[in-house]
């Protein structure tokens, strides 16, 4: 195999060769595609992309490029949680975009081609979208193809590369304000926007403030629900106020919860009558208050070489209303002075509302700078020569939380006083209103973790034609990049000292070499108008990992000026995150099944094995699950096939693209309900699933969930996207249809070989999103003198909850939003807009594996409907 500087000098040697041979020919402009390093005047590509642009961005609506990104048909599940307020695989409040449903990690993020810095509030997985303001965007290309060849390792499931207005000449100011038809989640953004060209070049400035507001879940949703023979009933929080314990002689029991009654009285604990409705206590929408600075400078410092600079600065402040917390469980004296049982316990799940509910916060501040260098050579070949550095630092925190040694301390007769002023005071737990000033003072704190991401990147490229052919130019493109990326979290002193989370620190560094060759085959013959094939090999030298060739195969077949053929064999790799890698234990309390509870069959069987009893009933819907890293996960490989074809005239034109993705090694890390699920389906097969589970010797609850990523089997995705636009005009009206559409055919995976298929196609998770079979989005436009409208329908197919439940969860069934739009330009300057998003305030289906509101965040919108007003005025 070639070392990396043995391939760099052959990649480079090539070019140097013929630009010493070359002769002065004429200058000739060339535009890089998505998907190609090569740029060419023939902007075919063998892969499939779809493309954003800034018209289609205005029409949507929305503030924030995850939401318009996750709506597209080509992707599913999980992404940031920009507007679902507590779910998240990037940290809370970002902004991230999941193609085909496989992760954010296995979609590469780009802004201008060169990749950005994970953001979050540190060791964060995915750059945050919050960072790039919708204002700014020219176009959004989305490459539906691995093209780990062309941009390295995390090219999966495909590419997002947004593109930044260059061009831009003059000032526009976009403002807009908007609320919901509940009269909450506010929402307001100023948009200013300055592009000048000045005698050897041009400078864009924008500036972008954006202001989210809070939605309460209780206005949409009074109560957590579960299907009880055959109807929704409300369920309640085994965390209770006033607060629970398991006696010694076996009995559960809740203290007082009412204030002011006698605080000595308990009794045998009922989750009917004593549990907790959580969703009065939380948002059905991120607040979030943004600020974007973004500066783009290009400048001819000869004939031949231009400097191009960005710097983009993003500050983010989020904030989110959380449930009172709580503490570990503490075992109790029987003659601790507080006790009113006259029994040894174990005081447990305890909300402590005698504090006001805390407040989970964020605030990050993001920098992308690139520095770029660029010319032509005497051949017309270009040259770039870059440097990109990105940094990002946050600091989240609850308002409050409880020291769970302190908490312990005021627990111990041995440790703690009754006596009045004392350094430690002893604390009266029992029952609601019943904590004094002075131990809330000693066993709080505020806490408050920081974190960080950093990228730097050093690359030189190098592309042109190479000679002439009977069919066309032999084009090619070359380069080599050297990228360091690291993350790092430190989480509280006294949280890492409680065990609810671990210090986070890793690094990365790759050197990576390309070839890509453009290669015509034949032109201007019957049924082949143009052929050619597009050839791309990387070497990618790793610091924790063996190196890896990645190679791209692709060919386009152009008929004629209508019809084209095109496809594309390549391979993808994927290294481990920084987290995956290198991330110690966090402690969530996550939405998890129990299968024991209700259980038949085999499942019952095993769990009567383990020590469960017949009409076990799970405690709450949550389970204390700790997510970490894996010092032993290794990278992952795929194949992604792309088969193809094309139709375009005058007024129409059509895309229909198969696709299929099989990535061997899958990192994974299995959800909490499907490796509780697994472990008692075979508790052989799944022994590992079964060790990482801990339950209480005695009420036999799950107590804790160890959840780390492995290198399962496998993973396959394939399925079919369609794309029909249509556009003309009938006596001066303007109007153009266009038409998305996904059929998934497959969404499968294996956790390690002998393991069962986990197929997901027409499902829907707790955790992972819909993986429904057809998903599809239409939108109409249309313009006539000063009126310009739009109207779009997104359909999201029916699909089968993973864990079955009554008639109610155990299916969802299709959904349709619609949103519309109506402009008019009152002067050559103003156009003002008035929008409605979610027009018939559609509500999120219940399903049985809900993760927050009742449904799916990932998938409904559980906002409802929204309008807006915009007016945008160009001076």
């Amino acid at each position: 195999m070639f070392s990396y500087s043995k391939l760099s000098l052959a990649l480079l040697g090539l070019g140097l060769s013929h630009f010493v041979s070359a002769q002065q020919t004429t200058h000739i402009e060339r535009v890089e595609v998505t998907g190609s390093k090569i740029q060419d005047i023939d902007l075919e590509s063998a892969s499939p992309v779809t493309t954003l642009t800034a018209e289609d961005l205005a029409i949507t609506g929305m503030s924030n490029l995850e939401e318009v990104l996750q709506s597209l048909s080509a992707s599913a599940g999980p992404a940031g949680n920009a507007t679902n307020a507590y779910w998240t695989s990037n940290g809370y409040a970002t902004a991230q975009v999941n193609l085909r449903g496989m992760g954010i990690k296995r979609t590469l993020v780009l802004l201008n081609g060169k990749r950005l810095v994970a953001g979050g509030t540190g060791a964060n997985d995915s750059p945050d979208l919050n960072m790039i303001p919708m204002g700014l965007v020219e176009r959004i290309d989305i490459l539906k193809d691995g093209a780990s060849a062309i941009y390295g390792a995390d090219a999966v499931a495909g590419v997002v590369n947004i593109i930044t207005k260059s061009n831009f000449e003059g000032t526009t100011l976009v403002a807009k304000v908007g609320q919901s038809s509940k009269k909450d989640a506010e929402n307001a953004e100023l948009n200013l926007s300055y592009g000048n060209s000045f005698d050897k070049g041009h400078v864009t400035v924008n500036i972008n403030y954006v202001d989210n507001g809070n939605a309460l879940q209780s206005t949409r949703n009074p109560c957590p629900l579960s299907e009880v023979d055959g109807k929704l009933v409300c369920i309640s929080s085994g965390s209770t106020i006033g607060g629970r314990a398991l006696l010694a002689d076996g009995q559960e029991v809740q203290f007082n919860q009412v204030a002011g009654q006698n605080g000595d009285h308990f009794e045998t604990y009922d989750n009917d009558k004593h549990g907790y409705n959580w969703f009065e206590a939380l948002n059905a929408y991120n607040p979030m208050q943004r600020l974007n600075l973004a500066t783009f400078v290009s400048y001819e410092l000869s004939d031949s070489i231009v400097l191009d600079t960005s710097v983009l600065y993003a500050n983010r402040q989020s904030d989110q209303v959380v449930t009172p917390r709580g503490f570990n469980s503490v075992d109790v004296s029987k003659l601790f002075a507080y006790n009113p049982t006259g029994q040894d316990l174990t005081l447990k799940r305890r909300r402590n509302i005698e504090v006001p509910n805390p407040e989970f916060y964020q605030e990050t501040n993001t920098t992308q700078t690139t520095f770029a260098l660029s010319g032509t050579l005497v051949n017309n070949w270009l040259w770039q020569a870059s440097y990109n550095w990105g940094r990002n630092t946050g600091t989240d925190g609850w308002s409050y939380d409880f020291d769970d040694t302190k908490v312990a301390h005021t627990l111990d007769a041995n440790v703690c006083s009754t006596a009045s002023n004392a350094a430690i005071p002893c604390g009266d737990y029992f029952g609601i209103g019943e904590l004094s000033p002075e131990v809330i003072d000693y066993v709080t704190y505020q806490r408050e973790g920081t974190g960080g991401n950093q990228l730097q990147s050093l690359s030189f490229d190098l592309t042109g034609d190479i000679t002439e052919l009977k069919a066309g130019s032999l084009a090619f493109a070359t380069g080599v990049t050297v990228r360091k990326e690291k993350g790092w979290r430190d989480p509280d002193p006294i949280a890492m000292q409680n065990g609810e989370e671990d210090a986070i620190s890793g690094d990365s560094e790759v050197k990576e070499a390309f070839l890509e060759l453009s290669i015509p085959l034949l032109s201007d013959i019957p049924y082949a108008q143009s052929v050619k094939t597009d050839v791309a090999l990387r070497y990618s030298d790793y610091q924790h990992f063996d190196a890896e060739t990645t190679y791209k195969l692709g060919l386009t077949w152009r008929v004629n000026d209508q019809w084209l053929l095109r496809g594309v064999r390549s391979s993808a790799f994927r290294t481990p995150t920084i987290t995956e890698q290198f991330g110690g234990t966090n402690i969530e309390n996550l939405i998890t099944m129990d299968p024991c509870d209700g259980a038949t069959g085999t499942i019952l069987n095993n769990c009567l094995a383990a020590g469960i009893p017949n009409g076990f009933v799970q405690d709450g819907s949550t389970i204390r699950t700790g997510v970490g890293g894996n010092t032993a996960v290794g990278p992952e490989t795929a194949n992604t096939f792309t088969l193809g074809v094309v139709f375009q005239n005058a007024l129409f034109s059509a895309t229909l693209d198969y696709f299929d993705i099989d990535v061997d090694n899958a990192i994974n890390s299995v959800s909490g309900s499907n490796m509780l699920r697994l472990c008692y389906s075979d508790p052989l097969a799944y022994k590992a699933y079964c060790d990482s589970i801990t339950r209480d010797t005695i009420t036999h609850q799950v107590t804790l969930l160890e959840k780390r990523p492995m290198n399962a089997a496998s993973k396959q995705v394939s399925g079919i996207d369609l794309n029909i636009q249509f556009a003309s005009s009938y006596e001066h009206v303007d109007y153009k249809l266009t038409w998305d559409t996904t059929r998934l055919l497959k969404h499968q995976n294996t956790a390690f070989d002998g393991a069962e298929t986990e197929v997901l196609l027409g499902k829907i998770t707790s955790d992972r999103g819909s993986f429904a079979k057809w998903k599809s989005n239409l939108t109409a436009n249309v313009a006539a003198a000063q009126w310009r409208g739009s109207y779009s329908i997104q359909y999201i197919g029916k699909a089968q909850d993973e864990n079955e439940g009554g008639p109610i969860g155990s299916q969802v069934p299709s959904i349709l939003y619609h949103d519309v739009q109506l402009g008019y330009a009152v002067s050559d300057s103003l156009i003002v807009s008035l929008g409605i998003d979610n027009l018939f305030d559609k509500r999120p289906p219940f399903l049985t594996s809900w993760n927050d509101a009742n449904t799916d965040v990932f998938t409904y919108d559980t906002v409802g409907r929204r309008g807006y007003l915009k007016a945008t005025y160009q001076f």
